[in-house]
C-alpha cells in the first residue's frame, strides 16, 4: 500500500497508506454511530457523486458552494466537486444574507448544496444573482440516510424529473467513474481546488484559493511532524467539533481517515461543554482540537467540576488549540483537567492561506516550533534594535525576545485571493501573516497580536489578547473583546466589551479593577468598560473586531446626539 505517487488531491485522499481491515468505520456521525461510512463505502461514494456532478454540468473550473454544517457525506462531497473538476467552497449555513450574497459575488457557484435550515435564504439570494433553482441542492437527514443505504446496497437511485430545488441524493443516479483525475506535478501546482474564506475579522472575507499542490503540501507538513500512528492499538480517533468549512478543522478530516484509518467523529450539533464531554466519553475519542473559546467553556466546567470533567476526558491523548490566541495559564489548566500519565495539550498556529506552520512547544505560552516544510522570519517592526542584520531590503530580528512581523514562506502557501492575487506575498514566496511574534532561545515562538490588534498606549504596544485573557478569569464574566480607541491625537487606550455570565451583577469599575490589580498601569482599561450581550466571533472563535468597530462608532453617534439633544432642553 501506498506506492503511487499522486499529485491530485483525490487520488492522494483515496490512496490506503495503512494496512487496516476495509470495514472500519471512518466517518461516524456522533448523532447516529450507525450511519457511517467505510473505506470501500466512501470510495463508491466518490466516485459515484463525481459522475452526478459532471452530469449536473460542472464544468473544469467550475465552483460548487458547500453552504451545510458539518455531516458525514462532507468530505465525500469535497472530494468529489475536485475529482469532477470543479473547485470547492464551504461556507457557514448561518449566514446573513449580505454575508452570503458576498460570497455568491465573490465565487459565482455554478452549483450550492445547502441544508433546510438555510435553504430559503439561498433561494433568495440565489434568485437575486440569477441562479437557477434546480442549481439548489438539499441536503438533508433523509438524503444523507439514502446516501449511506447506497454505499451499502450499490444500488443505483432511479432518475426522476428535476425538482426545484433538487435533491442531494439526484448525484447519486449514475453509475461511479472508474477514472480518477490524473495531474502533472506542475498542473497541480496551479489547478485550484478548494477556496476558503479567510476570517473577515476587520472587513470583508476574501476567498483564498489553495491548489492540489498547496493541500498535498499542508498535509505532508503535519505528517512529517506528526507520523501517523500504523499500530491499531494506537489508531487516532478524532472528534471533530468545530465546522468543517473552516481550514483547521478540514485539515484533519479529509485526508487522515482514509489514508491512515483514522476514524473522525462528525459533530453536528452545536458545541456545548456536556455534549462535548459525552461524546468524547462515549466514543473514547484520543484526538481533539478546540478554538481558545471552547477552551474557556471547558475550564469554566471544570471549575465547578473538575473531577466530573477530568473522567469524561480520560481517553484523551491530545488537546490542540488553535484559531484565536490563548494565555499560558488556561493551557495550564487545560493540561490539569487532562490525564497526567499520557495526555498533551499544546497551541498550533496557522491560517486560511498557509495551513499549519507552528505546532506546540514546551512552553504552554507558544505556539512551539516550526514543522517540516517551512521558513519563517520575523521583519523588524521599526523599532531600530542594533543587533539586526540587514538582508536586501528587510531588517530581520535575529534577537531572541525581540518581536517582529511573522512572515512564512514553503509549498502550502496559497496560489492567492480570487480576484485579487497573491496579495500579501513579496517575489520571494514570503507571506506577510500579519501577526506580532517573538522567539525564545529554544526558537520556540510566541505571538504577541495583529499588527492591526495592537493597541499603542504612550509608546507601548498592547494586545488585546493579553488583557481579555486576564478578564476572562473573572468568574462572572462569560466573554469578552478588547480593543483600542483614541484617547486623543497622541495616544490610545484599551475598551473592554464584557458579557456577564447569566444572572450576574456588577459594574464597570469592577471590571476595571479586576485588570488594574493584575497588569501594567499602562494597560489599564481607560478606554472604558462597556457590556453587551453578545461578543461577535467568526466560527473559528476569532473576535471579529472590524464589528466592534462599527458598535463602538454607532454607541459614540448615538452618545454625541443624546449629548446635543440634553444640551439644547432648558434647565429647571
Amino acid at each position: 500500500m501506498g506506492s503511487a505517487n499522486y499529485h491530485d488531491a483525490v487520488s492522494f485522499a483515496l490512496d490506503p497508506q495503512e494496512d487496516y481491515e476495509a470495514d472500519l468505520p471512518l466517518f461516524i456521525d456522533t448523532q447516529d454511530s450507525a450511519q457511517s461510512l467505510n473505506r470501500e463505502q466512501f470510495t463508491l461514494l466518490v466516485r459515484t457523486l463525481i459522475t452526478g456532478f459532471q452530469a449536473q454540468g460542472l464544468a473544469q473550473g467550475d465552483c460548487v458552494l458547500l453552504h451545510t454544517g458539518n455531516h458525514i457525506l462532507y468530505t465525500a462531497l469535497f472530494l468529489a466537486v475536485i475529482g469532477a473538476g470543479g473547485v470547492y467552497m464551504g461556507s457557514n449555513p448561518h449566514s446573513s444574507a449580505d454575508e452570503l450574497t458576498h460570497l455568491i459575488q465573490l465565487t459565482h457557484p455554478r452549483l450550492i448544496i445547502t441544508e433546510p435550515s438555510a435553504l430559503t435564504t439561498v433561494q433568495d439570494v440565489a434568485s437575486q444573482a440569477s441562479i437557477p433553482e434546480n442549481h439548489i441542492l438539499l441536503c438533508d437527514d433523509p438524503a444523507l440516510t439514502t446516501a449511506v443505504i447506497y454505499t451499502q446496497t450499490h444500488t443505483l437511485l432511479p432518475t426522476t424529473p428535476s425538482s426545484k430545488p433538487q435533491n442531494l441524493t439526484t448525484l447519486l443516479t449514475h453509475p461511479p467513474t472508474q477514472n480518477l483525475p490524473a495531474l502533472t506535478q506542475e498542473a497541480a501546482s496551479t489547478k485550484p481546488a478548494a477556496l476558503y474564506s479567510t476570517s473577515g475579522t476587520t472587513g470583508l472575507p476574501k476567498a483564498a484559493i489553495l491548489t492540489h499542490a498547496n493541500i498535498l503540501a499542508q498535509h505532508a507538513s503535519l505528517t512529517a511532524h506528526q507520523p501517523p500512528e500504523s499500530n491499531d492499538n494506537k489508531r487516532v480517533k478524532r472528534l471533530i467539533p468545530l465546522p468543517i468549512f473552516h481550514l483547521f478543522s478540514a485539515l484533519f478530516t479529509h485526508l487522515f481517515p482514509l489514508r491512515y484509518g483514522h476514524p473522525v467523529y462528525i459533530m453536528r450539533e452545536v458545541f456545548t461543554v456536556p455534549l462535548f464531554l459525552e461524546l468524547v466519553h462515549r466514543h473514547q475519542i484520543q484526538e481533539v482540537y478546540l478554538v481558545p473559546a471552547m477552551v474557556h467553556l471547558l475550564l469554566q466546567a471544570a471549575g465547578r467540576d473538575e473531577v466530573g470533567v477530568r473522567e469524561k476526558l480520560a481517553s484523551v491523548t491530545y488537546v490542540g488549540v488553535a484559531g484565536a490566541p490563548i494565555d499560558a495559564a488556561s493551557m495550564r489548566s487545560l493540561r490539569g483537567v487532562l490525564n497526567p500519565q499520557n495526555a498533551s495539550c499544546g497551541q498550533i498556529w496557522g491560517m486560511t492561506e498557509c495551513g499549519v506552520v507552528f505546532w506546540r512547544g514546551r512552553d504552554e505560552g507558544g505556539i512551539g516550533g516550526v514543522i517540516p516544510g517551512w521558513e519563517v522570519e520575523l521583519r523588524d517592526l521599526g523599532l531600530g534594535d542594533e543587533d539586526e542584520k540587514i538582508q536586501g531590503k528587510r531588517k530581520i530580528v535575529t534577537e531572541a525576545g525581540h518581536p517582529g512581523r511573522l512572515f512564512v514562506r514553503g509549498q502550502g502557501v496559497f496560489a492567492g485571493y480570487l480576484g485579487r492575487g497573491r496579495e500579501g506575498v513579496d517575489t520571494h514566496g514570503w507571506f506577510d501573516t500579519g501577526d506580532v511574534a517573538y522567539f525564545n532561545a529554544a526558537r520556540e515562538y510566541f505571538v504577541v497580536g495583529r499588527t492591526k490588534e495592537l493597541i499603542k498606549v504612550r509608546g507601548y504596544q498592547v494586545s488585546p489578547a493579553e488583557i481579555e485573557a486576564v478578564l476572562l478569569k473573572h468568574p462572572l464574566i462569560r466573554d469578552v473583546a478588547v480593543t483600542g480607541i483614541a484617547l486623543d491625537h497622541t495616544t490610545e487606550a484599551p475598551r473592554a466589551y464584557v458579557v456577564r455570565a447569566d444572572g450576574a451583577r456588577f459594574g464597570s469599575d469592577e471590571v476595571y479593577s479586576f485588570a488594574q490589580q493584575r497588569l501594567a498601569s499602562y494597560k489599564a482599561i481607560d478606554g472604558g468598560v462597556f457590556f453587551v450581550e453578545k461578543i461577535p466571533r467568526t466560527v473559528s472563535g476569532k473576535i471579529q473586531r472590524g464589528k466592534l468597530a462599527s458598535m463602538n462608532q454607532k454607541r459614540e453617534a448615538l452618545a454625541g446626539l443624546l449629548s446635543k439633544v440634553m444640551a439644547g432642553k432648558p434647565r429647571s
